[in-house]
């Protein structure tokens, strides 16, 4: 008796789930592609079997490993694809895409996080920032760079303090650049997830939205940041910058989705038009802060005066 494809879909993604977080532990394969693949696994599972066999099999996965590996398995293994079980609760509760997504992906986020939020507190190690400084001095050495950038006035004392504070300020933000990878992942999986199961048709980018209490998250990241600032909370003010960086990538999505909006707009002139896109190439750095800003006001604004359910 043959097995139909539907049948056969539902067992491969199960097997995923049950077994790839032990072959990523073992073979040393856990990374994105991994949680890329149990994502897919567990949103076609559940969108079939429910999400409490789906929750079963995922849990099942991830402790066999620690069991049998002890807890150094854990540290080889990421969770981002255990939020993929709210969106699979938000399919089966019927909530808008838009809401499932939300909640989900920030879900996504914080697991991808976790990981690095020791960063907020200890950044890198003085001998790591050492080694990281001494190592790009000589590759600006053996290019010549070095040597062009003493004849414009920078000593080379100025470019190791130049180098550490680039290094202290990537260290901070490790956790927020963690959590954008995370949401890319989740958000890959969603749409693609989203157009095989044909959900509320196909939404075109232009029409991108998120509930409008989305914007909290980037008004606490300024909050978060200026308290941490105010009192030296070294904690806060990290957890606010990442938030920032979060929230800059999400809305400069957002932000591109309303700016090709208003272009496709028939009551927007074309010269108007052609001098939008000429202005966002001259003066980039600025027009990419103000798509930012409008993906972020669209949250509460709706300047494409989109519907409610849209």
């Amino acid at each position: 008796m043959f097995l139909r494809d539907d049948e056969a879909m539902n067992y491969l993604a199960g097997a995923i789930l049950l077994t790839f977080p032990w072959v990523g532990v073992s073979w040393g394969t856990w990374g994105a592609v991994w949680e890329i693949l149990m994502l897919l696994a567990l949103f076609l599972f559940g969108r079939r079997r429910g999400l409490l066999v789906s929750t079963v099999l995922v849990l099942i996965g991830y402790v066999a490993p620690l069991i049998v590996l002890g807890g150094t398995a854990f540290n080889q293994m990421t969770l981002v694809p255990l939020a993929g079980l709210l969106g699979v609760f938000g399919w089966q509760r019927n909530w808008q895409a838009r809401v499932t997504f939300f909640w989900s992906a920030m879900v996504a986020a914080i697991l991808g996080a976790i990981p690095t939020l020791s960063f907020l507190a200890q950044g890198f190690d003085s001998k790591t920032v050492s080694d990281m400084i001494n190592l790009a001095v000589q590759q600006y050495k053996a290019s010549g760079l070095l040597a062009v950038i003493q004849q414009q006035g920078i000593s080379e004392v100025q470019l190791r303090d130049s180098l550490q504070q680039f290094i202290h300020f990537y260290g901070l933000i490790i956790p927020g650049l963690s959590a954008i990878v995370a949401l890319a992942e989740y958000g890959l999986v969603f749409y693609s997830v989203s157009r095989w199961f044909r959900d509320e048709g196909r939404i075109p980018f232009t029409r991108w939205r998120l509930p409008w209490y989305a914007v909290w998250g980037g008004i606490l990241g300024i909050v978060f940041y200026l308290l941490g600032d105010q009192f030296s909370w070294t904690v806060l003010s990290g957890l606010g910058i990442n938030l920032m960086v979060v929230y800059g990538a999400l809305t400069l999505v957002l932000g591109i989705s309303v700016y090709l909006y208003l272009l496709q707009s028939p009551k927007i002139p074309r010269v108007l038009k052609f001098t939008l896109i000429l202005t966002s190439f001259v003066y980039f750095f600025f027009s990419l802060v103000s798509i930012m800003m409008f993906g972020l006001f669209d949250l509460v604004f709706n300047f494409r005066r989109l519907p409610e359910e849209s």
